[in-house]
């Protein structure tokens, strides 16, 4: 598929998805979010005009009665209260189970100190209004002669069928058969609100003539459990709270009254329709009705009420958020693509936290979160099988194509295997018939002559060298490299390799010292340590300048040995020290192209001294010379050996020769016409 078309299509399914999603409703999830959002962030204050008098079970015990109590409590109240001045008193308790309690004292004296207070009260500038419940027959209006005073229908909404059917409080209604419900009969009544006035966020329902509006909580719902002083959670404080029997009492001072909005209610924890369930708790009897029209009441003053983000922005995020996830499943790596749909649900979640909580004039604002999130669910895993049958049948080709190149691999290896062992003993027998021509033959031939001869025997040995490496190589690369430890003395070995180049330095004027330390016998493999020796002191002798020096020196250092081989030559840049020890690799610049290598060498040693769980260092500067440091374990045992030799038999392998680009590269150094690249290991 053409990338265009590829694209088009991740833009028709993503379309699709949406199209598709704005047929249902996640009610469930959305409301789950819609709570979390509310409970947890930076909640608004609460209002500290707001106050509470509750008519506890302290109350009630103290009185030996049952809560509502009689209405001759009621008027007792609203006696002290009505002295006190307070801007607007709003009555929630049911004056009708009141009535049911005592209903001879409603025509007699106590309802008529009662409606003596009310009228004390609004003559004074203080507004009053009942707050009443509402059933299947209209508004319960309180009884005779209680129900001339003002009232509104006062109910604790319950999302049903409408939102959610968790009964959760989210909204309050506000108008219903086009009146004022009780909270804004008390806001607009206390002049705090404007008539006419609509909260923020406010919707119409139609079939049941009513508005409603998404409040705000100003802190916890949760009902305290130490008293009226406390609160649940000291993080969100809750509104001014006294009981009913402190003001019989006359135990609250005056001025706690003055310009205050009083809302009194019943909270018995014998009574379930005292309590209603919020997004701060699903307990029962933990979130008082008496709080929730506190926070309804807030909501009004401030008009700082929820407001639902247009539907086609909800849709337009939906679509986004599918088309990201389409795009990263299909066009990227697995592990990024699920980091990445894991990451955009949570810059979702994040983004709708932030909108509602916390961005300034946004503050407030709800963008639906449940469409999006379950947008991309689908589009991950609906396109992640798409992707795994398309990553399998990549799979299977590279398959395919791994057994031919291991089946090519094998055959490079025999034929290495092969030609190397039927070369060795055509070279030696060149080179002991060039010494034999050159010891009894050279006194008569002419000094030309005499040096091809010798040309001939240090090509061979140059050969042989070559021949070596290709055998170690396929030894590594067939897993028959075993190591013979012997308990040697690494001064003794670092002595015969420097004995052993001692003419070569001279040849070169070059001078090889040597500053070992004493050192206890150590477990190592001679003949490989040796190999290695030998090949970092040939390479420091070959890219050192005449008149330089070339320095072998040991020391014991935190349970290793080192070794460390210090030349004055033409030193390595920071690119070259990182392809150094790669197989075949040739550093190309003038000073290395005159040296002829195969670029086996230092790959070679450091398989060699990590096959004993050791290292191999490089310090170098261009120009300035360059330092081997080898680092041997002192404790080095057999089994760590076995359980290194099985991983690194497929060390390197990141240059992998076929036998294509192999061959050309062998016949041409056999036949020393050209070298395969320039470098600094041999």
């Amino acid at each position: 598929m053409k990338n265009y078309e590829r694209q088009l299509a991740i833009l028709a399914a993503a379309a699709g998805l949406t199209a598709i999603l704005s047929n249902f409703e996640f009610t469930f999830l959305e409301a789950r979010l819609y709570d979390f959002r509310m409970t947890r962030g930076a909640l608004p204050e609460p209002d500290p005009r707001i106050l509470l008098v509750e008519l506890d079970d302290a109350t009630t015990r103290t009185l030996d009665e049952f809560a509502p109590l009689s209405l001759d409590y009621h008027a007792q109240l609203l006696e002290k209260i009505a002295k006190l001045r307070p801007r607007a008193v709003g009555y929630l308790v049911n004056m009708n189970h009141v009535n049911q309690v005592n209903p001879d004292q409603f025509p007699g004296e106590w309802g008529t100190r009662f409606m003596d207070a009310v009228r004390r009260m609004e003559s004074e500038g203080t507004s009053f209004a009942f707050g009443t419940p509402f059933d299947v027959s209209g508004e319960v209006v309180p009884p005779f002669p209680l129900g001339s005073l003002s009232h509104a229908i006062a109910v604790v909404h319950k999302d049903g069928n409408v939102f959610s059917s968790d009964k959760v409080t989210r909204r309050a209604l506000t108008r219903f058969y086009d009146r004022p419900t009780f909270h804004m009969l008390m806001a607009q009544s206390s002049g705090l609100v404007p008539e006419g006035f609509r909260p923020r966020g406010s919707f119409r329902v139609p079939e049941a003539e009513s508005e409603y509006f998404f409040f705000r909580y100003h802190g916890s719902t949760v009902l305290p459990s130490a008293g009226p002083a406390e609160t649940a959670d000291p993080a969100r404080p809750i509104y001014r709270r006294i009981s009913f029997l402190d003001v019989l009492e006359g135990r609250v001072p005056d001025d706690t009254w003055a310009g205050k909005i009083v809302l009194v209610g019943t909270l018995s924890r014998q009574n379930p329709g005292d309590f209603a369930t919020t997004p701060f708790s699903a307990a029962p009897f933990q979130s008082p009705k008496l709080f929730i029209h506190a926070h309804i009441l807030d909501s009004i003053l401030h008009d700082n009420g929820v407001v639902m983000a247009p539907r086609w922005l909800n849709w337009a995020i939906t679509f986004l958020a599918s088309l990201a996830v389409l795009g990263w499943v299909l066009n990227s790596t697995p592990l990024y693509g699920v980091f990445a749909t894991l990451g955009l649900g949570l810059f979702i979640l994040l983004l709708g936290q932030l909108v509602f909580q916390e961005l300034g004039p946004w503050n407030g604002v709800w963008i639906e979160q449940s469409h999006p999130l379950v947008a991309i669910a689908l589009a991950y895993y609906l396109v992640v099988p798409y992707r795994l049958i398309r990553e399998y049948k990549k799979r299977w080709d590279y398959q395919r194509r791994t057994e031919i190149l291991t089946q090519v691999e094998e055959l490079k290896t025999n034929f290495l295997s092969l030609v190397t062992h039927d070369l060795k003993t055509p070279v030696a027998r060149i080179q002991g018939l060039a010494e034999v021509l050159l010891s009894k033959a050279g006194e008569r031939l002419v000094e030309r002559d005499k040096e091809t001869v010798n040309h001939i025997i240090s090509s061979t040995d140059e050969l042989n060298r070559f021949i070596s490496s290709i055998l170690e190589l396929t030894k590594i690369e067939s897993n028959r490299l075993k190591l013979n430890l012997e308990s040697r003395d690494v001064n003794q070995l670092v002595e015969r390799a420097v004995a052993g180049f001692k003419a070569q330095a001279r040849a070169s004027r070059i001078e090889l010292a040597a500053d070992l330390e004493p050192l206890f016998p150590i477990k190592l493999d001679p003949s490989l340590i040796s190999k290695v020796l030998n090949n970092l002191l040939d390479n420091a002798l070959k890219y050192s300048p005449g008149g330089s020096t070339v320095v072998v020196r040991t020391r014991e250092a935190e349970e290793c040995v080192e070794i460390s081989v210090c030349d004055q030559g033409v030193g390595l840049s920071p690119e070259e020290i990182d392809s150094l020890f790669t197989k075949f690799y040739r550093a190309k610049n003038d000073a290395t192209a005159k040296v002829h290598g195969t670029g086996l060498g230092l790959y070679l040693s450091r398989y060699f001294i990590e096959a004993h769980m050791g290292r191999v260092e490089v310090e170098s500067v261009k120009g300035g010379g360059s330092t081997f440091r080898i680092v041997l374990r002192q404790d080095l045992e057999i089994d760590g050996i076995a359980g290194f030799h099985a991983d690194a038999v497929r060390g390197p392998a990141s240059a992998r020769a076929s036998i294509m680009g192999f061959l050309p590269g062998l016949s041409r150094r056999i036949s020393r016409k050209k070298n395969v690249s320039s470098g600094s290991s041999e």
